[in-house]
C-alpha cells in the first residue's frame, strides 16, 4: 500500500528569498566547494561573493518597482549558478534560453519574455566582474516571479511558463525531505543546466549545502569515473543519460560505491536499467519521480517503497491528486481519469499567447492533461497525456501505456509509440524500437507480448527499429524527429 504522506502548507523553511538557503549554507561553511566545474573548483565564499555581485547588478537594472527581466544563454557554465541565485536575490527574473535554439526559436523567446538584460557565455563573466562587492540579499515577496522556462508549443513557438519564488521554496522543502541531500553529498548533475531538472537538481544542491559537480557537456565515459573515483553520493538525471552512463561504466568495468541516491524524471526507467544500477551500486536508492514544469513535482516511486513496476509511485511530500471526468466530476478508484494536482508549488500559468494546450488551472487544482488511475493500494498509473492519444480504429490508445509494454519485453530497450495514417483504421498503432544489445525479436512476437499484457487494439499493427536514439536538448527522446522518420521509410521495418 502507497505510504500515507501527510500534506504542508508552509513556511517554506522560513525563507524569505529562493537564494536565502544557499547564502545561509555559504555562511555556515564558506571554505566547502559548492560547485565543481571541469577542472574548476568554486568554494562556497567565492560563489556567494559572486551572487552578491549579481544581485547589485540585477538591482541597478531594477525601473519604477518592476522586476527586472534576464535572459540567460549561457548553456553549462561556471558562472550559471551565481548568475542564478543573484538575479532571483534581487527580485529579478530569469529567462532560461537554450544556446542550442535555431534563431527563429531565440527570436520567438526574445519576443515572449522581453529581457531587459541578456547574457551569453561571452558576455557574463566580464559583466559579473564589473558588478560591485558587498552587496545584501534582501527580503522578497513570495509570490514575486523568479524564472521564466520554455515548453515546446504545438504551433512551434515555445511556451513560456512563469514560476513565482514561493513555489520553489515549497519544491526545496519537499524534495529536502523526499530525497534527503545534505551538506555532506555529493551531487552530480550531468544534463544541460538550461534544463528544467538540470537546474532544480543544481540549485537544490547548492540550497543544501552540498557539492554540486556539473559537465561542460554530458559525457557519459567522464560521469561513469566521477561516480567510481569522486564519491558522488547523488546523481540527477534522465533515464537516457543513465543508460549511457551504465554502457560507460559496464564497458570500462566501474562500480559506484559512494552512490546513495539517484533521482530521475522525464520517462519512466525501464526494469532492465534497474536490474543493472542495481548491479553496480546494490545500496543506492532508486527515486523516479514524475512531475511536469508547470506542476512541478507530482508523484514519486522509491525503490524503497515496493511500488508497482508499472506506477509512477505515491503523491509527493505536500502534493493531493483528484482524477476527473471530461466534465470535471472526480472518478473512482480504479477508473482512468486526467490527473489534477494541488500543492504549494504549482506554475503562474503562461506568460504571452500560447497554442491553447498544457496547462489548465481551476479552483487551486492543476492539470497538464496527462491521463491516468489510482489503484486501491493508492499507487498511481499514468496511460498518456490527451494530446498524444492515438485514435486506430475508432478506439483510444495512450501510447505511454503500450511504450511501457514494450520495454518490459526482454529484446527491446527503449520504445516510442504514435499513430501513422492509414486509409483502414485512420491511424495505425505504431512503434519505433530499440534493441538490447543483440537480441531482437519479430512483429508476431511483438504483438502477442502486447496482447497477452493489454487489450489486443493496443498491439502496435507496425514496428520500426533504429540503431541511434534523437534526443531533444534536455536530454529526451524527439518523439517527433522518430515518428517523421518512420513515416517517411527511414527506419528499418520489423516484419
Amino acid at each position: 500500500m502507497a505510504p500515507d504522506r501527510p500534506s504542508f502548507v508552509g513556511s517554506h523553511t522560513g525563507a524569505d528569498n529562493l537564494a536565502r538557503p544557499f547564502a545561509l549554507a555559504a555562511g555556515r561553511a564558506p571554505g566547502h566547494p559548492a560547485l565543481v566545474f571541469g577542472d574548476e573548483v568554486v568554494s562556497y565564499g567565492t560563489l556567494l561573493d559572486q551572487v552578491r555581485r549579481v544581485g547589485a547588478g540585477v538591482s541597478a537594472v531594477r525601473r519604477d518597482g518592476v522586476p527586472p527581466r534576464v535572459a540567460l544563454g549561457l548553456g553549462n557554465r561556471a558562472e550559471l549558478p551565481a548568475l542564478f541565485f543573484g538575479i532571483v536575490a534581487a527580485g529579478g527574473i530569469v529567462g532560461l534560453f537554450d544556446p542550442k535554439w535555431s534563431a527563429g526559436q531565440t527570436a520567438a523567446a526574445i519576443d515572449t519574455f522581453r529581457p531587459n538584460l541578456h547574457l551569453t557565455a561571452e558576455t557574463a563573466p566580464a559583466w559579473i566582474a564589473a558588478q560591485p562587492a558587498g552587496w545584501t540579499i534582501p527580503a522578497v515577496d513570495p509570490e514575486t516571479p523568479f524564472l521564466v522556462g520554455f515548453t515546446s508549443g504545438t504551433t512551434g513557438r515555445p511556451k513560456a511558463f512563469i514560476r513565482n519564488q514561493g513555489s520553489w521554496l515549497a519544491t526545496l522543502e519537499a524534495s529536502r525531505l523526499e530525497f534527503g541531500i545534505g551538506p555532506d553529498d555529493i551531487v552530480l548533475v550531468p544534463g544541460p543546466l538550461v534544463h528544467g531538472l538540470g537546474l532544480y537538481g543544481a540549485v537544490e544542491g547548492l540550497s543544501a549545502g552540498a557539492t554540486v559537480r556539473v559537465q561542460p557537456k554530458f559525457d557519459a565515459t567522464d560521469a561513469a569515473t566521477q561516480l567510481a573515483e569522486c564519491g558522488v553520493t547523488t546523481l540527477v538525471l534522465v533515464p537516457t543519460m543513465l543508460v549511457a552512463i551504465l554502457d560507460a561504466a559496464e564497458r570500462d568495468g566501474r562500480r559506484f560505491p559512494a552512490l546513495r541516491r539517484v533521482v530521475c524524471s522525464g520517462a519512466k526507467l525501464a526494469p532492465a536499467v534497474h536490474e543493472r544500477l542495481s548491479a553496480l551500486c546494490p545500496d543506492a536508492a532508486v527515486l523516479e519521480y514524475y512531475g511536469a514544469s508547470e506542476l512541478s513535482f507530482v508523484s514519486l516511486r522509491s525503490s524503497r517503497e515496493g511500488a508497482p513496476a508499472d506506477s509512477v509511485g505515491r503523491p509527493f511530500h505536500g502534493v493531493e491528486l483528484s482524477l476527473r471526468d471530461d466534465d470535471g466530476n472526480p472518478v473512482e478508484r480504479g477508473r482512468p481519469g486526467t490527473v489534477w494536482v494541488r500543492s504549494d508549488m504549482l506554475s503562474d500559468g503562461y506568460l504571452g499567447t500560447t497554442d491553447g494546450a498544457g496547462y489548465r488551472e481551476h479552483n487551486g487544482w492543476g492539470t497538464v492533461g496527462d491521463y491516468g488511475w489510482i489503484d486501491a493500494e493508492g499507487w498511481l498509473r499514468l496511460v498518456g497525456r490527451a494530446g498524444d492519444m492515438v485514435i486506430t480504429g475508432g478506439l483510444n490508445v495512450y501510447p505511454a501505456e503500450v511504450e511501457a509494454t514494450l520495454r518490459a519485453h526482454p529484446a527491446v530497450a527503449e520504445a516510442v509509440v504514435f499513430g501513422l495514417p492509414d486509409p483502414y483504421w485512420g491511424d495505425a498503432l505504431s512503434a519505433v524500437v530499440w534493441w538490447r544489445g543483440a537480441a531482437h525479436a519479430s512483429l508476431a512476437e511483438l504483438r502477442g507480448w502486447c496482447q497477452e499484457r493489454l487489450e489486443a487494439y493496443k498491439a502496435p499493427r507496425r514496428v520500426f527499429a533504429a540503431a541511434d536514439m534523437p534526443l531533444t536538448g534536455s536530454g529526451k527522446i524527439a518523439r517527433s524527429d522518430v515518428r517523421e522518420r518512420a513515416r517517411a521509410g527511414g527506419l528499418e521495418v520489423v516484419g
